[in-house]
């Protein structure tokens, strides 16, 4: 995961798209009002990556001290706002890619020890990337991302105040990091992801946990797998009586 906290490497792929998208918003002659047009939110978000790009160490002292919680957060909304230009001009898998490079600003701000405020797009590109893994190691490193995003973001979606809403990003975000940890086949990383899907979604979980033990026994899992999701089903039907 590494590579993904790269800004270097972000900035280049962040750049892989916008020439593509930037010519299909000018053919498309969209009237724009008073929104934030593409060109707009590129040319901002270019002086944001080479701000990113800069150690923290060697930024302005004078600088307030949540300065890097603040540029982190802009980025990601800046490019969340991108990622729906692209969605609205049918370029979707800029979409997906710019969704992709949100989750290696929220892996900078994870490794800056920074709160994560927009978590929408990052979810996404998580969801992009585990979709396209096979490799347990690699499914590994991303369930531990994830992880480290919760607890980044638990100061602002911990409380889960729309819980009547299944999309919400936070739940998504729970229950894939519990998916990943499985495919990875990790036991470890299984029991952190579910034991925080006690936390936050105790009324969600005891279903996550019943369709995975169906999952885990028909499928070509490790017994200790196995036993970590048999154990987190048994337990979840507990804490419901």
């Amino acid at each position: 995961m590494a590579s993904l906290a790269d800004i270097s490497s972000a900035k280049a792929r962040f750049e892989q798209q916008v020439q593509s998208l930037l010519v299909r918003f000018a053919e498309s002659n969209i009237a724009t009002g008073e929104q934030v047009t593409p060109p707009q939110l590129v040319d901002a978000l270019r002086q944001l990556f080479a701000v990113l790009e800069k150690d923290t160490a060697d930024w302005d002292p004078s600088l307030p001290e949540d300065e890097a919680e603040r540029i982190g957060d802009l980025t990601i909304g800046l490019l969340m706002d991108l990622a729906t230009w692209a969605d609205r001009l049918g370029e979707r898998k800029s979409k997906a890619a710019l969704e992709v490079v949100s989750v290696s600003i929220a892996a900078w701000l994870v490794q800056e020890q920074q709160p994560i405020h927009t978590l929408d797009p990052v979810v996404n590109g998580l969801a992009v990337l585990a979709n396209g893994e096979r490799e347990p190691t690699a499914l590994a490193n991303l369930a531990r991302l994830m992880g480290a995003v919760v607890e980044a973001a638990e100061g602002d979606y911990g409380a889960d105040l729309e819980s009547n809403d299944p999309q919400r990003p936070w739940r998504i975000l729970l229950f894939n990091w519990g998916i990943t940890a499985t495919r990875a086949q990790d036991p470890e990383l299984m029991r952190k992801a579910f034991a925080a899907m006690q936390r936050f979604l105790p009324a969600d979980a005891q279903l996550f946990f019943q369709e995975g033990r169906q999952q885990v026994l028909q499928g070509d899992y490790s017994p200790e797998v196995r036993q970590v999701m048999l154990e987190a089903a048994e337990g979840s039907a507990h804490n419901l009586h």
